[in-house]
């Protein structure tokens, strides 16, 4: 049975360390998923890192920050947010959604309740960044402690069978 992890992260600095622990424990890889507005990609320290990795072309300068495990989609436009840079799976699926359609409901398809989707919706347009990993049961747990230890909050883990988050996290 498939199993979400999913986590609020102010800025860059704290998603980077926290994706890293997670690929560097081998939690999880190509399903990671990470959204953020266009406006607020660009904040913090790592602006020019977290550009360059999220960018559709990449430039001249390739500071492989994120290993080329976060494979990225060009900036576009979604449904009560606006321009958005998406990477991982998540991207496909907000791009090829019925119009009018947004984050909510591909929230949904990986068994998170319509109040919290539409809560981490809000988490997104308020320039937070949202990252979303499904993994197997046996890895739920040190997921979440991952991203909380980096510092995310409503960190949260969600079966797809059932319309609550699954707790305690740890």
């Amino acid at each position: 049975m498939r199993k979400t992890v999913v986590g609020i992260f102010k800025g860059p600095q704290q998603t980077k360390e926290a994706l890293e622990e997670i690929q560097g424990e081998s939690l999880a890889n190509s399903k990671i998923s990470v959204i953020v507005l266009s406006d607020y990609l660009h904040q913090g320290e790592f602006k020019e890192e977290i550009a360059n990795e999220l960018a559709y072309y990449p430039s001249e300068i390739n500071l492989d920050k994120f290993n080329a495990w976060l494979v990225q989609a060009p900036p576009f436009n979604v449904p009560n947010l606006g321009e958005v840079v998406v990477a991982g799976p998540l991207a496909s699926q907000l791009m090829h959604q019925p119009q009018g359609r947004g984050l909510p409901e591909v929230l949904l398809t990986y068994g998170i309740s319509g109040e919290r989707a539409r809560h981490y919706e809000h988490e997104v347009r308020t320039g937070h960044w949202l990252v979303l990993i499904p993994t197997s049961h046996e890895k739920q747990n040190s997921v979440a402690n991952a991203l909380s230890a980096f510092g995310g909050k409503d960190v949260e883990k969600w079966n797809t069978s059932l319309d609550h988050p699954l707790y305690p996290i740890g």
